[in-house]
């Protein structure tokens, strides 16, 4: 069985962090999903923030940025882009109680196998404000393993399985799902969900 968190794929973020830049294409515009529902000055936690690219967009428009990645290299790389200190955490690390006003998860917990998802999910609500959102991206499918000729983790997502996820995590429900292409596999898309953090059970 996959451990919960794969060495394997912190080590591939950790060997090529050097190899990606900001002008390969890498980074559609996938901030404008959650900016609708955010205010000026609203901090936002990045989850598996990479090198800083969209926090770094995020901190531009005004928002307040905290973020983490279980990369240390990639922690070192966006801490000097973003001027403030990236912590270097894994998802099961997280324990910041009710800071954030949004927490942006782009492409980052499809790493972990879906049976770890409810303990961070769980997490991430923990960490958001009493009322707060989620944005978070995975490839669209069933599916979990190594890549092909990736030397990292994915778990794929459908809409069914992060109902499944959520299941008991009464404060967190799904209230958006959009689509885009995969630019790499043309039969495939990405899914991306906003959350909502309420007191009120499902």
């Amino acid at each position: 069985m996959e451990p919960l968190y794969c060495q394997k794929t912190i080590d591939t973020y950790n060997k090529h962090a050097n190899e990606n830049t900001e002008d390969n294409g890498n980074f559609p515009p996938w901030e404008a999903f959650l900016m609708p529902y955010l205010k000026k000055g609203d901090h936002i936690l990045d989850l598996g923030c990479g090198d800083g690219h969209y926090s770094k967009i995020f901190q531009n428009a005004g928002f307040k940025i905290s973020a983490i990645d279980a990369a240390e290299v990639l922690c070192k790389i966006a801490s000097q882009k973003l001027g403030i200190h990236v912590r270097n955490l894994r998802f099961d690390q997280l324990a910041d109680v009710e800071m954030y006003d949004a927490v942006w998860a782009c492409c980052s917990l499809l790493h972990i196998p879906r049976r770890a998802m409810p303990d961070a999910f769980t997490r991430i609500a923990t960490a958001l404000k009493p009322t707060g959102y989620v944005y978070a991206s995975f490839m669209e499918g069933e599916e979990e393993g190594f890549r092909g000729n990736f030397c990292t983790f994915m778990a794929a997502m459908t809409e069914e399985s992060m109902q499944t996820v959520l299941s008991d995590i009464p404060t967190l429900s799904i209230i958006e799902v959009k689509r885009t292409p995969c630019k790499y596999q043309a039969e495939r898309q990405w899914i991306h969900f906003i959350l909502k953090k309420s007191a009120h059970t499902k």
